[in-house]
């Protein structure tokens, strides 16, 4: 192997500086070439990172729609309150007593006994021999008779300030400041129910029924609520009643209201 020198340019002298080993100047090239090659491909990693890292920010979620459907409902075992209503110029009281599911009874006073009444889920009863009046037979009676088209279930959810059963939505509900319109066709003969609940308290200030049927119409109008026993009890219902053959409106005023409780229902 021949020597390698380097010539100084200044003296112009000539310096050995080792001998010329070709492996040396392979390996040399060797991590040049591998130095190169890592810059780049380090050059080439970091921009595709880059790009497999971008995320696009998502759109905010919409808001969530409030439900206008809910009804607050009072549940009860038993319930009793006493009442005073004027029909036709005549100021009554009385006492109602009901049996969830089971039993509405009623007591018509003034000064004595007027009349009694007693409904389930398949018989009306009441007696009012003082007005000449009697009835002991099923709901159809009542339609084909007086034009009334109700029953039982509807009967106790209208007088404890609940809605009533079967109900089925007919259109959307809509809110106007604090009152909710809900529409509903309601029971086997689809009679059409229109409510309006209170949205600060969820439970309902208006019921109005009507029965293509019959032609009647039973508005209902629920005023202030009284806590008993850790529930909401309406303390007034104002009732108006118009079919064919009865055009009445009165307001029952209720107090001395108690759940479940023991309690009768006697009736002869």
């Amino acid at each position: 192997m021949k020597a390698t020198y380097i010539i100084d340019s200044k003296s112009g002298a000539r310096r050995t500086v080792g001998t010329g080993n070709p492996v040396i100047y392979i390996c040399i090239l060797a991590l040049l070439f591998a130095g190169c090659r890592s810059h780049k491909e380090l050059q080439r990693t970091g921009k595709a990172d880059t790009t497999a890292t971008a995320v696009k920010p998502r759109p905010p979620a919409p808001p969530a729609t409030e439900s206008l459907d809910y009804v607050a409902g009072t549940d009860f075992a038993s319930y009793r309150a006493n009442f005073s209503c004027t029909v036709q110029g005549v100021t009554v009281n009385g006492q109602i007593r009901m049996a969830k599911d089971s039993i509405v009874w009623l007591s018509v006073n003034k000064i004595v006994e007027l009349g009694r009444a007693k409904l389930t889920p398949e018989r009306v009863q009441f007696s009012a021999k003082l007005l000449g009046k009697e009835y002991d037979g099923n709901y159809e009676g009542l339609k084909s008779r007086w034009g009334i088209d109700a029953d039982y279930a509807t009967i106790e959810a209208l007088l404890t300030g609940n809605r009533p059963p079967d109900c089925r939505k007919a259109k959307e509900p809509k809110r106007t400041g604090d009152t909710i319109t809900q529409w509903y066709t309601q029971g086997k003969d689809k009679r059409q129910l229109t409510m309006k609940v209170s949205h600060a308290t969820k439970m309902p200030t208006e019921a109005d029924l009507y029965s293509q049927a019959t032609g009647q119409r039973i508005h209902i109008v629920y005023g202030q609520r009284q806590e008993v026993e850790g529930r909401m009890l309406p303390t007034s219902i104002g009732i108006q009643i118009n079919n064919r053959q009865i055009n009445e409106q009165t307001t029952i005023k209720l107090d001395k209201m108690n759940l479940d409780e023991p309690q009768s229902y006697p009736y002869k």
